[in-house]
Parts: structure tokens; sequence; C-alpha cells
């Protein structure tokens, strides 16, 4: 019964106000995506059709949105690209997503916007699965079922009001869809079986590849990585010291004066010995497309398990294609910053370019004379270290001969920098060297028990060959946190970072890669738990274990006398409304549907029954007609007024 202060609110506000937020959803979930200007006309076209649709009540003729998406489907198979299909698909589904919210709204349309915003996710499934997908798709079913049931009301009669407190109830209503829609698509998605070949694979969008490196670097190079502060990796281990963390990469070996570069090397055997002193620690490392083919390990890497990794003799891995998807693999490498060997390319890694000027040759020569090759290296490092030269990412010497500026002129670049005067001085010297390029530090993540490793942390260090050592891990450039591009790790704003990336850690670790090896190793832990419990009885602390049964069972009854209190409360109206009714009925005076309660009662001939009628009326009317809430002493006096009841 809708009464004359009550407040209502008519269905169609309400369907297009759902929708109008359903459109802001849609464009969020794939803004990030594509081409600036397709959003900017997405939201040009958004804001105009709201201006029109509340302030003008003017719409774009249908057969003008028609032609409208016609040749923005035309104008995207003649910019047809299939290496950015799937993006182009969205871009093209943005406008017509727009387009149609100008028109002119009836059922149908309403029913092609929302499929439209399905589409839209769909697209964005298609081109990221990280964790804000799962939150869209999560938002929109749920916003979508409430819309699909005020859209029932609205296909009825569009003129429709619904009271406030009804219009509440058919949005709690519909909540119902969701809550239990969303716990059975998790149960489906953990027992469904599933395969390792995704049937729309073909159209999945590579990941955007970061900037990385390559097996050519240009001095100065290394700099527009260390400048990118987004994730490359995540690694899976426990913690270890910050001066062991050396994240090999690539190996580079030639130098033409500018830049450096990796010759061809022969492949061993995945499972090749590796001589190295030192513990072995293993990871499982979460990489990040980027654009080349090089796979990171703790140095020194001695096995990874990936399908089509290739070993080089150089202790560098490399995937057969470029890395255009995140990987995970396992890694055991063996923490040490000395590799033995024996036979090495000396004259390769003595190699030196013709361009190398005398001013170096003689430097190197002034620094080091010779006769014991470790003082030498250790002279040569206190040289780079002694306070006269200074880490920098900002105007590196990029020019036809970096060392001599970086040496003579500037005196300061980043690692790339120092690791190349470092190598070139110590072949001049005649001691076998090489450039190893990956990344130094990271983030430990105490939550998730794992590192973060971001771009910024790019690094470029050297390892010398000495006789009876073998490769020797050398760092020259100056050491400082700074160098890397590390931020406070207890700085309010790092500690944030973190805590969200360990949401996003655990959704790639178990529901991104959540396959069938994963299944069946579920099956099989689950059936050994069956056949052989671990449990013995005998070891469980009881009384520990009944506390937490004994407070479990209290929190248990307070909830349930919390729900049953508050049912009892919000259907106390009618409860009361049936007892007085049911108390006339037994003195012969039973009320029809078309009579009001005052009505009702000034029909009792018995004058004392009549009157105690007309004050219990008065009484629930004053109530709960008016949205007041009684408390126990005025619910217990309208019980006991009924049961006074007597003709």
């Amino acid at each position: 019964m809708k009464t004359p202060d009550s407040k209502s609110i008519k269905i169609e506000v309400m369907v297009k106000l759902l929708t109008y937020i359903i459109g802001i959803i849609g464009f969020l979930s794939v803004y990030r995506y594509i081409n600036l200007l397709y959003s900017a006309c997405f939201l040009s076209l958004f804001i105009l059709s709201i201006y029109f649709e509340y302030r003008q009540k003017f719409y774009i003729p249908r057969w003008a949105v028609n032609i409208l998406s016609l040749l923005v489907v035309i104008y995207a198979i003649y910019k047809i690209n299939t290496e950015e299909l799937v993006t182009q698909i969205v871009e093209t589904l943005l406008i017509i997503y727009a387009a149609k919210f100008l028109e002119q709204k009836k059922v149908r349309d309403y029913m092609q916007i929302y499929t439209l915003t399905l589409f839209l996710l769909a697209g964005m499934g298609l081109m990221s699965l990280d964790i804000t997908f799962s939150i869209f798709l999560v938002i929109v079913v749920i916003m979508l079922s409430t819309s699909f049931v005020l859209l029932t009301f609205f296909s009825q009669d569009p003129q429709m009001e619904l009271t406030r407190q009804v219009a509440g109830r058919v949005i709690l209503k519909s909540m119902y869809i969701p809550a239990l829609a969303i716990p059975l698509t998790v149960v489906m998605f953990v027992i469904l079986p599933r395969t390792q070949y995704p049937i729309f694979d073909f159209l999945n969008r590579p990941d955007k590849a970061k900037t990385g490196f390559t097996n050519r670097v240009r001095l100065g190079a290394v700099s527009n990585i260390q400048e990118d502060s987004s994730v490359i990796f995540r690694v899976n281990m426990d913690r270890i010291n910050d001066d062991e963390l050396y994240w090999r990469g690539i190996v580079l070996d030639y130098f033409d004066g500018v830049s450096w570069s990796a010759r061809d090397k022969n492949t061993v055997q995945l499972n090749a010995p590796l001589s190295a002193p030192g513990r072995t620690i293993k990871q499982t490392i979460y990489l990040e497309p980027y654009s080349d083919r090089f796979i990171f390990a703790l140095d020194k890497p001695a096995f990874i398990s990936i399908k089509g990794v290739k070993r080089f003799e150089d202790l560098t891995f490399k995937m057969p294609f470029s890395i255009e998807r995140r990987l995970r693999y396992e890694v055991m490498s063996i923490l040490s910053d000395t590799l033995i060997e024996t036979h090495i390319d000396r004259d390769g890694y003595l190699q030196l370019p013709e361009s190398i000027s005398q001013d170096i040759r003689h430097l190197a020569k002034s620094i080091m004379n010779g006769e014991d090759r470790m003082k030498d290296i250790l002279s040569l490092h206190r040289f780079f270290n002694d306070g006269s030269f200074r880490y920098s990412l900002k105007n590196l010497p990029y020019t036809k001969s970096p060392l001599d500026d970086f040496l003579f002129k500037n005196r300061y670049g980043n690692c790339e920098y120092f690791a190349s005067a470092f190598a070139v001085m110590l072949r001049i010297a005649g001691i076998p060297t090489r450039l190893i390029g990956g990344y130094r530090g990271g983030y430990y993540n105490e939550v998730g028990r794992y590192y973060l490793v971001p771009q910024k942390n790019a690094h470029v260090w050297v390892e010398a060959f000495l006789e009876n050592r073998g490769w020797v891990r050398l760092d020259p450039t100056p050491a400082s946190i700074d160098n890397f591009a590390l931020l406070k790790k207890g700085s309010p704003m790092m500690r944030l970072r973190l805590a969200l990336d360990t949401i996003n850690y655990y959704w790639y670790a178990f529901v991104i890669n959540y396959n069938l090896d994963r299944q069946l190793s579920i099956i099989f832990a689950i059936r050994s738990g069956i056949k052989k419990p671990s449990i013995r009885l005998n070891t469980i602390d009881w009384w520990r274990y009944s506390r937490y049964l004994l407070f479990l069972l209290v929190a248990a009854a307070i909830v349930l006398f919390a729900v049953k209190e508050y049912r009892l409360r919000k259907n106390m109206d009618r409860a009361i409304l049936l007892m007085f009714l049911k108390k006339m009925k037994g003195y012969g005076y039973e009320k029809r549907s078309s009579q009001g309660l005052e009505e009702f009662v000034m029909g009792i001939k018995e004058r004392s029954l009549r009157e105690k009628g007309v004050i219990f009326v008065r009484q629930f009317q004053g109530f709960f007609y008016k949205d007041l809430k009684p408390d126990r002493s005025d619910i217990k006096k309208m019980k006991d007024a009924i049961r006074n009841m007597r003709p």
C-alpha cells in the first residue's frame, strides 16, 4: 500500500541510471588497452548522450546512429591489422557502444547495450587476465542482474512507479542471482577438466611487451629501462642477503667501441653439471612479457624447467620465441660469485676494437702493473669507487667515443658505463672479461614470500676470468642503494605497493596458472590424504581446539539470535495485525480486503470491543504507518491490548 507521505521513483529512471553506470564500467574495463583517440571519442559521445537525455530530452534518430555504426565498422575493416585484431575490435565496439546511448532507448536497445558490455568485458579478457578482470566481471554480473530484473518491470509498464522501500527490496532480491552464481562459478572452475590448449588462443593479443635487454646493448640504452617502474618478474623463494640478489639474463662479450653484443655460442644439455661453490636455492619465477627471448634467474642458474628453453655454454637460457606472454618456470640456482671453468675462448674475451684510444690504454696500464691479477682488479675497482666518479641516469655521454667522455670528461654514468670501462681496461691488462646483463636487488614481500623485481633494477656487471678460479663476478658500479632505483623499503608507498601486488601475485599463481596438472595434484593429494591420514589423535591439543569450537558455537548462537531478532522486528507489523484480526474473527468480525482498519473497527457493534479496537488501531497506525520503530515495551502493550479485548 502506497501512503501519501511515501516517496516513489520511476522504474524508467532506475533503468536509465543503471544503464549509464554500466556504460562507464564497460569503458573503464578496456580504456587501458585502447588508443587515446578512441577513449576521447567515447567520452565525448557518452557525455553528449547524458546532456541530451537529461537536459534537452533530445535523441539522435535511429537511422543516423546506424549509419555512424556502419561507417565505424567500414573504417575498422580498412585499418585492420592482424597483430592488433582484438584491440581494433574492442575500439570499434566502444564507438558503437557510445552511439547506442545517443538514441531513444526501448527494451531492445537496453538489451543491446548490456550485450555490448559483455562483449567489451570479453575483449578485456582476451587482452589481459589480471586481477582487475575478475573485479570488473563481478561488478558487471551484479549490475546486469539488477538491470535485467528492473527491465522486466519496465517492459510491462514504462511509467510504473515504486516506493523507495519496494525498489530497495527489488534490488536486494536481484542480488540473489549473482550471490548464487559466483560461488557456483568458482566451484565449476576448480572441478571442471582443463585443457592445455586454449580454444580461443588464436584471438589472444600478446600481452604488451616491455622494453628489456636485447643481445645488443648500446652504452646509455639501459637507462631507458631503469626509468621504468613496472614489474619485470616476481620470484617465489626464501629471502636471502641483498648482496646475493643478482638476476642473470644475457652475456655480452663483443665490443665495437659504442655497444656490446653477444657472439654465437654453443648449446649444452639442460642438465649439464655446473661447477660453482655455494648453496642451492629453488625459485618459481613469473616473468612478464618483454621484447626478447632471454630467461632471467638468480645467478648462477644450474637448471631451468620450461618447455623449449635452450641452455648455452655461457650460462644463458633462451626461449625459441620472443616472450610476449607471461611465463612461469622453475629454477635451481647455486648462489655463488664464481663459475669454475678451465677452457675458454681467450681471444674472444680479450677482443678490443681499434677505436680504443691511447688515453684509455695508458690509464689502464698506470693503474694495473700486471704482476698480480687480483691486486690489479682491486686497484681498478678502487679507481672507480674512490669518489671521483658518480652514478647518474641523466645527460649520459651518448657520443661516438662514450668511454673517453665517461673517463676523462664527464666522469659520471650509469652501470653499463662503469662495467664497460672496467671490462675494457681489464682486457687491456690481458684479463678475459664479459658483461652480464640482468637485474640487481628486489623487494621482498613478506606476506606472499616472493621477490618483486621492477625494470628500474636493470643492471650490468662484469665477469673476469682468473686462472685456477674461473669466472668471478665483479661489480664496479658505486655501491649505493640509489643506483638501482630502489625506494625506501619501509616507506608507506612501498608497503602499499607490495600489499596491492600480493593480490596480483596470488591471482597469477593460483588462477591464471591453474591447469590440468594442478587439478591432478589436488586429486592425488586428497586421495593420499584419505588413504594415509597423517593426523595422530594423541598429538592433538584437544583443549586448544575445544576452546576454538566453543568460541565458534557462541558466535553462531549470537548470529542466529541477531537474525531471528531482525526478522521478528522486520515482520512485527504483520504479526501484530494478524493477531488482532484473528482475535476479531473469533468474535465474529472478519475484515474484508476492501476495508481500511478504522472502517473495520467502526463496524463492530459491541461498544466496549469497538472502543478498544479503535484505541489499538490508532496506536498501531501511529507506529507502523509512520515508519516509527516501537520498542519492546510498546510491542508488549499492543499484544496485551489485543489479549484483553472482550465484548
